[in-house]
């Protein structure tokens, strides 16, 4: 990208990812068509193609709405 256009973007911005309701949307919809879905942090933010710290912020997000539950093991699935 040219230094340019990279001046009118905001601070932090990750190409590449997309917005934040975007995510919770495919992370709810991915663990609603697998209800057996159980993972952890790195295989959760692999799957989804996202940064683990990225993913962490909208999985913790998840859980404290109770949409998802996170184990002790620290594993991730549908509440």
């Amino acid at each position: 990208m040219p230094t340019a256009e990279r001046r009118h973007l905001p601070r932090n911005f990750v190409q590449g990812e997309p917005p934040r309701a975007q995510l919770t949307s495919n992370i709810v919809g991915a663990y609603r068509e697998m209800p057996g879905l159980n993972l952890t942090l790195e295989q959760a933010a692999r799957l989804f193609g996202l940064r683990s710290s990225t993913c962490r912020i909208v999985l913790e997000d998840l859980v404290r709405d109770g949409r998802l539950r996170r184990s002790i093991e620290g594993r991730y699935a549908r509440a």
